[in-house]
C-alpha cells in the first residue's frame, strides 16, 4: 500500500484475518478453540495473531488507508464480534471516522456454544466527513447465505460486496483490497464497472486470483 498515490482510492472493502482465537488470550493456541478442521500450513496467514500483533498490523493498514482514500472514501472491513471493537479502535487512532457497524446475517446457524452464531460484523470509516452514498435503500443488516466450499476457507459472497460497493463507489471508482483472498472484492469490483487493486500475502490465493480473473499467474505478495 505504501506504493499507492495519495488520494487515489474511492474506497477499502477487505476481509483480514480475525486473529480470533479462544475468548481468552492464553487459549489462542489452542486449535480446538478456533472451532475448524485443517491443519495451520493450510489455514490463513496472521490468523494467529495475538490481540496486541492484530491491533499494530490493523492500525497501520489504517493509516494508509487514511493517506490513499479520496477525501470523504470508505472503508469496509468485516470481523467477527471478539475482534470489532480492537478493529474500531485500531482505525479511529488512523484519523478515520467511525460510522454505525453493519452487521451481515449469513442466513444459517453456526458453531456457538449457546446462541449459535449466524452474523459476522463489518465496520464502516470514513476519511473525514463521508462521501455521499450511491444509492439509500441498502439496510445495515444484509441478509446473504455464506460460501460453501468456496475458493478461500473465509470467502465472503460476491452479491453482498457488490451490494456494499454499489454504495460507497462512485461510477468507475477504484477499489483497493489488502486483503484480497480468493480475489472476491476483485470480481465484485470488475461486475459493478470498477477498478480494482488487491494485495495478498499468500502465494496460493494469488494464483486462485489470477485464476478467477484470467489474468495468468500473478507475482508473489500481490494481485491486481
Amino acid at each position: 500500500m505504501e506504493s499507492l498515490p495519495d488520494r487515489t482510492v474511492d474506497a477499502v472493502l477487505t476481509d483480514p484475518p480475525y486473529s480470533s482465537g479462544g475468548r481468552r488470550e492464553n487459549a489462542r493456541s489452542i486449535r480446538k478453540s478456533m472451532n475448524r478442521g485443517v491443519e495451520d500450513d493450510d489455514w490463513i496467514r496472521g490468523d494467529a495473531m495475538s490481540t496486541t500483533g492484530f491491533i499494530y498490523l490493523l492500525r497501520l493498514c489504517g493509516i494508509q488507508w487514511r493517506r490513499v482514500l479520496k477525501p470523504g472514501g470508505h472503508a469496509l472491513s468485516f470481523i467477527d464480534w471478539r475482534m470489532a471493537p480492537n478493529l474500531v479502535a485500531a482505525l479511529e487512532t488512523a484519523d478515520l471516522r467511525q460510522h454505525p457497524i453493519l452487521v451481515w446475517d449469513k442466513a444459517k446457524l453456526g458453531m456457538g456454544a449457546i446462541f449459535r452464531n449466524q452474523h459476522e460484523f463489518i465496520v464502516h470509516v470514513t476519511a473525514g466527513n463521508p462521501s455521499d452514498p450511491q444509492r439509500r435503500d441498502v439496510p445495515n443488516v444484509l441478509r446473504y447465505p455464506s460460501v460453501r466450499d468456496g475458493d478461500h476457507p473465509t470467502e465472503k459472497p460476491g452479491a453482498l460486496l457488490q451490494t456494499l460497493l454499489s454504495v460507497v463507489t462512485p461510477p468507475g471508482g477504484l477499489v483497493l483490497d489488502p486483503f484480497a483472498g480468493s480475489g472476491s472484492t476483485l470480481q465484485a469490483a470488475r461486475a459493478l464497472g470498477h477498478s480494482a487493486i488487491g494485495i495478498e500475502a499468500d502465494e496460493r490465493f494469488c494464483e486462485v486470483i489470477a485464476k478467477r480473473l484470467d489474468q495468468g499467474v500473478l507475482d508473489f505478495g500481490g494481485a491486481a
